[in-house]
């Protein structure tokens, strides 16, 4: 399972990286702009943007498997 600690490391380097859930989806985030979590870093779930305009995906941390740095679309 994914930690939030984790996740905030790839926001900070600013780089892109893939979002991976049990469901089999995944999400290319493509800097920090394009990903929110609380900033106290004790944040259950984050919040991907895109990639359409307006489009938002509320992703509670239990459900993502993976991360992976330089991630594809």
């Amino acid at each position: 399972m994914t930690t939030i600690e984790e996740i905030w490391t790839l926001i900070d380097a600013d780089e892109p990286f893939t979002v991976h859930l049990s469901d089999g989806r995944s999400f290319y985030v493509k800097d920090h702009h394009w990903i929110s979590a609380h900033p106290s870093r004790k944040s259950s779930s984050v919040r991907i943007f895109g990639p359409a305009d307006e489009e938002e995906h509320f992703i509670p941390l239990f459900a993502v498997t993976s991360v992976s740095r330089n991630g594809t679309h």
